[in-house]
């Protein structure tokens, strides 16, 4: 069947999806996809939000009927495609293709820990021990989401350093790799970035080390988000608490003094590094500490440490190593944790693309910058010429359904919306302290209607309207708002990042080196991106009216503006929030 079939009125998604309309954005988004696909072409689809994108590359994907894996950035969105997409798809084809979901292993019951740590322990786990008594038969067993503490999860599942793979009593019964069978075994495969990625960083080492088995096909849906998230993978995270949790888990072999040293440095550590730093200015500070524990954890030579105690060296090494890349160290919540990132990630991951899969696809509502992919591309290794590329107009009509309103930032517009406003009202900021002061003043001008990031689960918004919702770069890429009755978008300021961070400000150092502009060729296109992800949280149907306020003249008065202008080109301005509001109760009219 002709790929434009599936997406015509009566046509085969009709025909499943009682709200179905046609939408040439999404027939043309999937067309584009599966010529790619046929012709085994890397592929850049921009397709705007509303645009259906998941069936525009599912149709294509099971049309063809090749090895395919689609990873996507939440847990959220891999549910709703295996869940519910899926099936749809499935009913329209008349066939069963084997369909599989692989996450990261702290997903999945891991027996060696439970044994370990909660069976001899009821009385400390009786909530875990219940409902193990309730899965026990399950040939795969997920953790299940909010119903143990940290605490308990961490006694229930294991990580990359923790797990010993094969040799591990468990492994004929290991949910995570019985799960990581099933996927490498399937048609259609269901995953993550995180994993995806950690996956490409193997195969960019050796093209024979990996979690997923070769496909003919990777779909990776909200992909502007991958140039951000390989590098993490490519390079090292180091967990100096670790350490200390090894001791404290095999404590019967230690001498309690020495977990106490362990222990006391630790909190030392964590009073004296309160702030990213450089790894290297530190380096003395934190040298003592993982001396001490590689020395303590050494001396005992238990096979149950060894393993976990060589990857922490490992990872150790890499983190406090000379090679090429920025060195950081963070506190994050009772834990030091020491960082290396790569510079030059686009070769790896180029590279273990190549050693994954014969052709990608990259689909996001948001992957160009000034107007061109190429901050995108440069980012994952590839030359223009190399790739097919298509950038969809916008879906909704913005001239009818939306307003802007630029204006400076002044506290008093914020004022003006806690007492006019009606409908939903969505404030973005760039910078937590920002957010902070911001949700402190809305809560005082409007009590029990505002929330911050901070505050609330998007799972948790459910029938709340009217509502002032004050966040920074979760509310801006990552959650939909449109069942609270949206109504406005603010953007605090232009979304540029602060040169001054660690990371930014080595990529800015490297891409001088490299003879590039790092403002016009790094910061902008990031800044056009991340303003793209911001204005389009508004306009979700047809049906929608919103206005877009920028608190920031730099829109009209710098030269690069037009970059951000040309997002919302044709809008008409508008001057007040009377104006707004006037706009709005419009649509009651």
């Amino acid at each position: 069947m002709s790929i434009d079939n599936y997406f015509t009125s009566g046509g085969a998604l009709s025909d499943n999806l009682p709200r179905f309309r046609q939408r040439n954005a999404q027939r043309d988004a999937a067309q584009f996809i599966f010529e790619s696909m046929k012709e085994y072409q890397p592929a850049v689809l921009e397709a705007p939000t509303g645009s259906g994108k998941t069936f525009a590359y599912l149709i294509p994907a099971f049309e063809l009927g090749r090895r395919t894996i689609i990873s996507t950035k939440t847990k959220q969105l891999m549910s709703q495609i295996a869940g519910k997409d899926i099936s749809t798809v499935q009913q329209i084809f008349g066939q069963e293709k084997y369909t599989a979901v692989l996450k990261g292993r702290r997903n999945y019951f891991c027996h060696l820990r439970f044994f370990r740590f909660v069976y001899p322990n009821q009385g400390r786990f009786e909530k875990v021990a219940h409902w193990y008594e309730t899965v026990v038969y399950e040939e795969i067993i997920d953790i299940p989401i909010g119903l143990f503490s940290q605490h308990e999860i961490e006694h229930i599942t294991t990580d990359s350093w923790q797990c010993t793979g094969s040799k591990c009593e468990f492994y004929d019964i290991c949910s995570f790799y019985r799960a990581k069978e099933h996927a490498n075994s399937a048609d259609i495969v269901i995953t993550n970035h995180y994993l995806l990625m950690s996956d490409f960083a193997l195969k960019s080492e050796n093209e024979h080390a990996s979690i997923f088995d070769f496909a003919e096909h990777i779909i990776m849906d909200e992909a502007h988000s991958i140039p951000d998230i390989f590098p993490r993978f490519a390079g090292t995270e180091l967990s100096l608490k670790s350490f200390l949790k090894l001791m404290n888990e095999n404590r019967h072999v230690f001498d309690p003094r020495e977990i106490e040293i362990a222990a006391g440095m630790l909190s030392g550590l964590l009073e004296s590094i309160n702030e990213r730093r450089y790894t290297s200015e530190i380096k003395t500070d934190i040298l003592p500490y993982i001396e001490f524990v590689n020395r303590a954890i050494g001396e005992k030579n238990l096979e149950e440490m060894t393993n976990s105690h060589k990857r922490l060296l490992v990872n150790a090494e890499s983190a406090l190593g000379e090679t090429e890349g920025v060195r950081f160290t963070d506190q994050d919540r009772g834990d030091i944790l020491l960082n290396y990132i790569p510079l030059n990630a686009a070769d790896k991951l180029r590279e273990g693309l190549k050693n994954a899969c014969l052709s990608p696809v990259f689909v996001s509502a948001t992957l160009s910058g000034k107007g061109n992919f190429d901050y995108f591309l440069s980012e994952t290794g590839f030359e223009t010429d190399e790739v097919k590329k298509l950038s969809l107009d916008p879906v909704f009509d913005m001239v009818r359904q939306g307003r802007l309103l630029v204006s400076d930032s002044d506290d008093s517009i914020y004022e003006e919306l806690a007492e006019k406003a009606k409908g939903t009202v969505l404030i973005i900021c760039n910078s937590v302290g920002r957010m902070t002061k911001l949700t402190k003043l809305l809560k005082k001008l409007r009590p029990g209607k505002v929330y911050s990031q901070r505050d609330i689960d998007i799972k948790d918004t459910e029938g709340l309207t009217d509502t002032i919702f004050v966040g920074c770069a979760v509310f801006r890429e990552g959650m939909d708002f449109a069942h609270t009755g949206i109504s406005y978008v603010v953007l605090d300021k232009l979304p540029f990042e602060y040169p001054d961070d660690l990371v930014l400000k080595e990529h800015a150092e490297n891409i001088k080196k490299n003879g590039q502009e790092p403002f016009m060729d790094y910061f902008l296109p990031r800044a056009v991106i991340y303003y793209r992800q911001a204005v389009g949280r508004l306009l979700r149907h047809e049906d929608d009216k919103g206005v877009w306020i920028i608190l920031d003249k730099r829109l009209d008065t710098k030269n690069y503006g037009k970059y951000f202008s040309s997002v919302l080109k044709d809008v008409p301005r508008i001057d007040s929030i009377d104006e707004a509001t006037a706009f709005l109760e419009e649509k009651h009219a």
